[in-house]
């Protein structure tokens, strides 16, 4: 195989595989098809490339990246697709990501200061070592919150089949998704803005809350998916998503056209939204409504001055589950608007704990 990547990894799998099966096994990992070679199959991918090699009795996968996080990530892509196929294969890499080693896109941070955006949401500047991996790659990471009184957290390692390796459940720490909102690798630091909730059911606005210079935290990532660009840009959704809506309004130039509909509880939960885009920007109050009980951000996206057949045109929606289902039928059903012009994601759903 002819490398790319300075960090490789191998595995032998004990059976072999015709090219339907191959095309499986890669099936929505990336859009590049396969490509034959004097050995069996190669295929580019974002986080490296994928070379499938089909012995007299085995199958080999190989990978090479150019970092260890793009190598594990391609790594456990691999093995969720395969553990798919078939749930009793025992999977063993060979690779330079190590077993037993810390994960290559986990860092320990610790917070630096703390800053109240509006009575419901909470900037924490947390500071690590090596972020600059974080500057691309998505939008998002996973917080992990120690148990409570843990003075010597514990994290996940990598393990044989490159899966994460967790913590027994005493000492096993939450995982929830956030957003980056603002990066700073030269620096360190990293700003995430939370949503402050009651309740144990929200163990990272519990964290957020009481959080205090030097508080340790893990973070893992990034993922998530990039911000999106178009010459027409739409933005949708409630709390949870506005820190990913202002940040990819920070990013936008003066020539895209923004039209932005963010639901949020009340006029103290509005914030400044800084962009050099062309900005229609509307807030939809739910006022002493309960989040995830309006139909709020489905109406707005009904009235939007948008046609399906709009080449400039991108959709973006993060949002309760509920309406994320209502916007994608109406982007696909009612606009037609193509899937590769669109994109709505539920943040989260009424009644289910986050790490779901």
């Amino acid at each position: 195989m002819t490398t790319h990547g300075s960090f490789r990894a191998q595995l032998r799998l004990p059976l072999v595989a015709e090219k339907q099966l191959l095309e499986s096994l890669v099936h929505g990992a990336t859009d590049a098809p396969l490509e034959e070679t004097a050995q069996g199959w190669r295929l580019r991918h974002a986080f490296g490339h994928i070379a499938l090699q089909p012995q007299s009795s085995s199958l080999d996968i190989l990978l090479d990246a150019e970092d260890r996080t793009s190598l594990a990530y391609l790594q456990l892509g691999i093995t969720h697709r395969l553990q798919s196929l078939d749930k009793s294969l025992d999977l063993e890499w060979e690779s330079d990501n190590t077993p037993g080693m810390p994960l290559p896109y986990f860092r320990e941070m610790h917070v630096v200061s703390t800053e109240t955006l509006t009575p419901s949401m909470k900037r924490v500047r947390l500071a690590g070592e090596d972020l600059q991996r974080f500057t691309h790659g998505g939008l998002h990471i996973r917080l992990l919150f120690p148990p409570s009184g843990s003075a010597s957290p514990s994290w996940p390692c990598i393990g044989r089949n490159g899966e994460a390796v967790w913590p027994g459940d005493k000492d096993r720490p939450v995982a929830r998704v956030y957003t980056i909102r603002a990066i700073d690798p030269n620096r360190g630091h990293i700003d995430v803005d939370m949503v402050l909730h009651e309740g144990e059911a929200y163990p990272g606005a519990g964290w957020a809350a009481r959080a205090r210079p030097g508080d340790i935290v893990g973070m893992t990532g990034p993922g998530g998916g990039e911000a999106p660009e178009a010459h027409k840009l739409v933005l949708l959704g409630d709390e949870t998503a506005l820190p990913a809506i202002a940040r990819i309004l920070e990013g936008l130039s003066c020539e895209t056209k923004a039209i932005v509909r963010l639901e949020v509880a009340n006029e103290a939960e509005k914030q400044p939204l800084p962009t050099r885009a062309s900005l229609d920007l509307e807030w939809l109050l739910r006022d002493e409504r309960a989040p995830g009980t309006t139909t709020l951000l489905e109406e707005a996206t009904k009235a939007l001055p948008i046609e399906g057949n709009d080449p400039d045109l991108f959709v973006w929606a993060g949002c309760e589950f509920a309406a994320f289902k209502a916007i994608r039928g109406h982007l696909r059903k009612t606009l037609r608007l193509p899937n590769l012009q669109h994109l709505v994601v539920s943040y989260w759903r009424k009644g289910v704990a986050g790490v779901h």
